[in-house]
């Protein structure tokens, strides 16, 4: 029974170590065209014309997070009726999209209402580019229905663990946003243009998607299905997931947009392009707690002992894989964009992407209990947070900015983070109790990281040298990791993560060899 017992939860640990690689790696790949995209982006239109398009894609992103909690809502009622052997998905499948769709539509309109204000009172838009982004703006708004369509037949896909066709369709798609607009440039700069292209994209993406999810269930009889108790169903759930979302993406993209009003494109862009290059990080605790919630949804039932394992295990691989890069992002962030886009990011953006670096860990850290207080049933706890912190960094923001400038936004956003993160881990232990004696050691060690990067920080008073900086963050980064390998890591942890790796090695093998 024991040995049963075992080889199941090493199984198990497999698909989902499987399934985090594929999301990482679904995220990866566009980040690595990013990078080399953008500072060709950002010659071919100019700093305020990128600045302006990264409001389109703050925009793309904020109502792709404004789906009423209907895509978390989607796999869990898909997993379920699979689970009970259903015959038929679609009927789920359809009522959501039909929801997202409609959702999408009112906020096309809302695009469509705002523009106006927001180019020409809100935002300080040169006037010259007032015309183009006016109508960069109302093409966008046809995009909203189909990003929010996608999130449901997507949420389908991941319900039934097909991860792989997930990133085939969302790897292209993600990474057109940065070499869309490279494809646009030999004909014009003109920002409706690009956007045009990446309307086209997000269209191409929701087909793709909607195909996938129902090519293997097309009885589209809709007079059948029960359409109204699922609508019950979905929105039931996802009511205090719909504050989260609503508020959630507001924290997130809300600096940009104060930024934009009380300064300038020049500095959105200053902010922006660093916060674009260190929160794609985020993607690693995105990729591993979305393999993650399913799990502690099932140990949330009959397992505490599992779920409170599972909790504290999932912050230490977080940190084996995180504070090693923000350590070295920290110490090198100068040289980095001295590099790769030019000296005169390197003067205005090294701080911001020093600080992002540091809240990015905090945050990813958060995302553990965050995920597992929707996992055993309480959203509400993280939607009222989100409401009561909205005020406090608001406020954080407005006078930081006028304080401090793009560095005072950059500050806000950690402190905001930070704060998110203690009240999280908070409730969830509250209520899970994951913090046992045993778990200060947990406690001490995320304290010692952290005074480990302060100290790093000092190095960066001593040494101006680019290349020494480059040399040193390389070295500390790879110092932490050993120490985070050796003392945070159980035996047990270690081991599998080196099977893991003999796995992938192996199979990466057998495969060259089939090929050749």
């Amino acid at each position: 029974m024991n040995s049963s017992s075992s080889h199941s939860s090493s199984k198990q640990q497999g698909i989902l170590g499987q399934n985090t690689l594929i999301n990482i790696m679904g995220r990866g790949i566009p980040l690595l065209f990013a990078v080399v995209a953008i500072p060709f982006v950002i010659d071919g239109l100019g700093t305020e014309r990128f600045g302006v398009l990264t409001i389109v894609w703050i925009v793309i992103g904020y109502f792709g997070l404004f789906d009423m909690g209907l895509g978390r809502a989607t796999t869990k009622f898909v997993a379920d009726q699979e689970a009970r052997g259903a015959d038929q998905l679609s009927p789920i499948i359809l009522t959501s999209i039909f929801l997202l769709i409609g959702l999408g539509i009112i906020g096309g309109g809302i695009i469509v209402i705002a523009t106006p204000y927001l180019v020409q009172n809100i935002l300080n838009i040169p006037s010259e580019l007032i015309g183009e982004t006016t109508q960069a703006f109302y093409v966008l708004s046809i995009s909203i229905p189909l990003v929010l369509g996608s999130i449901g037949a997507r949420g389908a896909l991941e319900a039934q663990q097909r991860f792989g066709i997930v990133n085939l369709i969302k790897v292209p798609a993600s990474i057109i946003n940065y070499v869309g607009p490279l494809l646009v440039l030999p004909f014009s700069n003109q920002l409706q243009h690009v956007v045009i292209v990446l309307v086209i994209a997000r269209a191409v993406t929701f087909v793709m998607y909607l195909f996938y999810c129902l090519k293997n269930d097309l009885n589209l009889r809709l007079d059948q299905y029960p359409v109204l108790q699922w609508v019950k169903e979905l929105l039931s759930f996802g009511a205090w997931i719909t504050v989260s979302n609503l508020i959630s993406p507001l924290m997130v993209y809300i600096d940009r947009f104060i930024l934009g009003a009380m300064m300038t494109m020049t500095a959105v862009a200053y902010y922006t392009t660093p916060y674009e290059m260190v929160t794609r990080l985020l993607m690693v605790s995105g990729s591993f707690m979305g393999v993650m919630f399913p799990a502690f949804s099932v140990y949330s039932l009959k397992k505490k002992e599992k779920l409170t394992a599972l909790h504290q295990k999932s912050i230490r691989y977080l940190l084996l894989v995180l504070v090693p890069i923000i350590t070295f992002l920290v110490l090198s962030a100068e040289p980095l964009l001295y590099y790769w886009i030019g000296d005169e990011f390197a003067q205005n953006s090294t701080h911001v992407l020093q600080l992002l670096g540091i809240g990015v860990l905090i945050n990813s850290i958060a995302a553990v209990p965050y995920t597992m207080l929707q996992a055993i049933g309480r959203p509400d706890i993280t939607a009222k947070l989100h409401m009561a912190e909205l005020p406090v960094y608001l406020a954080m923001i407005w006078f930081l900015t006028q304080a401090m400038g793009i560095t005072g936004v950059a500050l806000a956003w950690v402190l905001r983070v930070t704060i998110d993160a203690g009240l999280l881990l908070f409730f969830s232990n509250r209520l899970v109790g994951f913090i046992s004696q045993k778990g200060n050691a947990i406690q001490a060690q995320v304290w010692g990281f952290t005074v480990c990067i302060i100290v790093s920080s000092a190095i960066l008073f001593i040494f101006d040298n680019r290349n020494v900086l480059l040399g040193i963050g390389i070295v500390m980064g790879v110092a932490v990791f050993l120490a985070i390998w050796k003392f945070t890591l159980k035996p047990g942890e270690r081991s599998r993560l080196l099977e893991l790796y003999r796995q992938l090695k192996t199979k990466i093998f057998h495969k060259k060899i089939a090929n050749e």
